[in-house]
């Protein structure tokens, strides 16, 4: 069973859930076709796993700033972080992938979570591509 991570900063849900309503933001499941239509976009993005089901928004929509708290609707996550991913060879490939959100502030081991998750999505994520965010750090 994967660890769960926990909203640091619930007191701001409120406000971000609003805003994200104002700009009709919804979570995009992946795979589906409207996460194909985000990804050849090419503009970064954030996700978090919940209960197995990888979701994700574009980073900023309509110029808000989106949290990964609105993903995940304030509950707990399995993982979180951004993305970009690019379409390589008629496929889609992650071409960089965190652990930085500051809400849920994930551990290194989260990052084995999102990476089955986007793999099982049929989305390659290349070692190369996986970056620890340090959250402990100076």
């Amino acid at each position: 069973m994967s660890p769960s991570y926990y909203n640091q900063l619930p007191g701001q849900f409120q406000r971000e859930h609003e805003t994200a309503r104002q700009v009709d933001l919804r979570a995009v499941e992946v795979p589906s076709e409207e996460f194909d239509s985000l990804a050849a976009d090419g503009a970064p993005m954030i996700y978090v796993v919940v209960g197995g089901r990888l979701l994700v928004s574009k980073r900023r929509v309509s110029n808000e700033h989106i949290s990964h708290a609105v993903l995940a609707d304030g509950g707990p996550v399995q993982a979180a972080g951004e993305f970009k991913i690019k379409v390589e060879s008629g496929a889609l490939a992650v071409t960089a992938l965190d652990n930085m959100s500051g809400h849920y502030r994930p551990d290194e081991a989260s990052l084995e979570v999102a990476r089955t998750a986007f793999e099982s999505a049929g989305v390659r994520v290349p070692t190369g591509a996986v970056r620890s965010y340090d959250w402990l750090g100076p």
